[in-house]
């Protein structure tokens, strides 16, 4: 009656084992396609209220021309590449 409880016990915890190690080896890399379109989605929010603020900042007379044209583009780039992320998402 021993044998048969310890060998019970023995094939449990082994169950049990399996179950919580498993997801740790095979976890996958992959981040979740809602996460990273959120995520992208929330970047876009925040350049394009960058470029506003730039804009106020260049009619105030706070930013140069060319100061506000360059990073005028680099912030539409970043734009463009978090849109074109996006669409591949989606």
């Amino acid at each position: 009656m021993e044998i048969n409880f310890l060998i019970i016990i023995t094939f449990l915890l082994s169950l049990i084992v399996w179950y919580i190690v498993t997801p740790l080896i095979e976890g996958t890399k992959e981040i979740p396609t809602q996460i990273n379109q959120h995520e992208l989605n929330r970047n876009k929010t925040v350049l394009l209220r960058q470029i506003k603020e730039l804009e106020m900042d260049y009619h105030i007379g706070n930013v140069s021309e060319e100061d506000f044209n360059n990073t005028r583009n680099e912030l539409k780039n970043e734009i463009s590449t978090i849109i074109t992320n996006i669409k591949n998402i989606s």
